[in-house]
């Protein structure tokens, strides 16, 4: 006679061990958590976050009987806050152009590959040539219709925001042009945007984001822990919140790699 065991919530972790789909697999966190305090662009809305109604409030209305009662927590925030891919419509000025309630899941549950870029120098340009060099040292290939993923350490600045939003390093245009040519059809950073800071703040043309408009493929920006991947391919999960219209969203993005590749 089997006995049934009760199902238990183990401690929050950035990475831990499960079995999915059968295979034994380590799983990695990739997004920040959201929060009042997460850093902000000019011009974006900030994050707010507030206790709507208290476990108390809901029994002195009447909503719920003692013992029982529950909490609401209200919140808002851009759709570019926090770890975020932006849609087509953020970077394409037509009617048809696709919002991130349109975009196809199979972008954002795809086979991935990450690189280290954490030696460029602030404000700096990752390259073609880079791009190769990491290929070449990680032995890896990019799939078609793949999410590329690159650790520059500047995620490790976030609770510094004024430190975070400036300075960062990012992709030129033959950089993600090649990534595009091999099979990436999503490029995501660990900071504040895949086009370096210079582009953002003194050049402003930002040519990482004119490529994805020009080709309509994707970025994800503010990602974490993408240096804890424990190997340079794995399956990405990120899904992004249907909002109607929407120019790009937040998610909780995953990488999944088999305990057999380490």
């Amino acid at each position: 006679m089997s006995t049934l065991q009760k199902a238990f919530c183990p401690p929050f972790s950035l990475q831990t061990r499960i079995n999915f789909l059968g295979i034994d697999c380590v799983v990695t966190d990739l997004s920040h958590t959201i929060s009042t305090e997460d850093p902000t662009f000019i011009g974006h809305q900030r994050t707010l976050i507030w206790n709507h109604l208290s476990h108390e409030e809901t029994q002195k209305m009447g909503l719920t009987k003692p013992p029982y009662s529950y909490k609401v927590v209200g919140f808002t925030l851009c759709d570019h806050s926090n770890t975020h891919v932006d849609a087509i419509n953020h970077v394409v000025n037509e009617p048809d152009a696709r919002s991130v309630d349109q975009l196809p899941l199979e972008w954002f549950m795809a086979p991935g590959v990450w690189f280290d870029f954490s030696h460029k120098e602030p404000a700096s340009y990752i390259t073609r040539a880079d791009i190769e060099e990491a290929l070449d040292k990680t032995g890896v290939t990019i799939k078609p219709q793949s999410v590329v993923l690159y650790h520059t350490g500047w995620y490790k600045k976030w609770k510094q925001p004024f430190d975070y939003i400036r300075g960062y390093p990012g992709l030129d245009r033959s950089a993600i042009e090649y990534l595009n040519d091999l099979g990436a059809i999503s490029v995501g950073a660990d900071a504040p945007s895949i086009d370096s800071h210079h582009e953002v703040a003194v050049v402003r043309e930002q040519p990482a984001h004119i490529v994805c408009r020009e080709r309509e493929i994707l970025n994800i920006e503010n990602l974490a822990q993408v240096d804890l991947i424990p190997a340079h391919a794995f399956w990405f999960v990120g899904l992004p919140l249907k909002i109607k219209g929407g120019s790009g969203s937040p998610f909780r993005g995953v990488a999944i790699v088999p305990q057999s590749q380490l």
